[in-house]
């Protein structure tokens, strides 16, 4: 007889509802420049295209473009035109939806700085 796993959860649809929902977040945060390009938004409040470059170092064109497609169509940025009678001026900004993900995002990076304090002092401890 198979001994079946009982969840944490009583209820089996929250729990898939939450499985999915998770799934959905890894996917979507997956890439290694989503995070990023958010986090550069975040401290500069708005980027131009050509200003990604400069504050995401290693980014192509061709991914930037991308990535910034997919984090509109997920409504966490917005781009916003700004018309003026010289030139109208093109650059992208968080939505309040995007507001959700800093507390997420500062657990992650203060966990990144604690790791990599914890790993090098344990390769440092290690060749002493």
């Amino acid at each position: 007889m198979e001994k079946k796993i009982k969840p944490c959860i009583d209820d089996e649809e929250m729990l898939n509802k939450r499985f999915l929902a998770l799934r959905d977040t890894l996917e979507l945060f997956g890439g290694k420049w989503r995070f990023c390009l958010l986090l550069n938004i975040y401290y500069h409040e708005r980027l131009r295209f050509k200003d990604f470059f400069e504050v995401s170092k290693g980014i192509s064109p061709k991914v930037l473009s991308k990535e910034l497609t997919i984090l509109e169509e997920h409504q966490l940025v917005q781009k916003v035109v700004e018309y003026t009678p010289t030139q109208d001026i093109a650059y992208y900004q968080l939505t309040s939806h995007a507001q959700m993900i800093w507390p997420v995002l500062n657990s992650l990076i203060e966990f990144g700085l604690s790791n990599r304090k914890e790993v090098i002092g344990a390769i440092l401890k290690s060749k002493s």
